[in-house]
């Protein structure tokens, strides 16, 4: 079953790049502004939908990027979100 996951990067440089190597790899995601209580030092991560989040992270793992921390979205009523941090 696919999960939606959010990947946090220490700057928007990294994001981007990261999105480019996913893609590269067949993997679709979004660049969006991280909500208030992830955001540690950049304000840009990667949401995308996976039923894999570890073979998301092989690829990374393989191009050497080291996201800052990777959270599942848990969605709870039709306006609230919750952020269970995986990694």
């Amino acid at each position: 079953m696919e999960q939606e996951y959010i990947l946090s990067f220490s700057s928007f440089y990294k994001a981007a790049y990261a999105e480019d190597m996913l893609e590269e790899s067949g993997i679709r995601s979004t660049m969006k502004k991280l909500p208030p209580e992830l955001i540690r030092s950049c304000g840009t991560g990667l949401y995308l939908r996976s039923s894999d989040i570890e073979e998301v992270l092989r690829v990374l793992d393989n191009k050497q990027i080291v996201p800052l921390g990777v959270f599942r979205i848990k969605r709870e009523g039709k306006n609230r979100k919750s952020y269970i941090r995986v990694r």
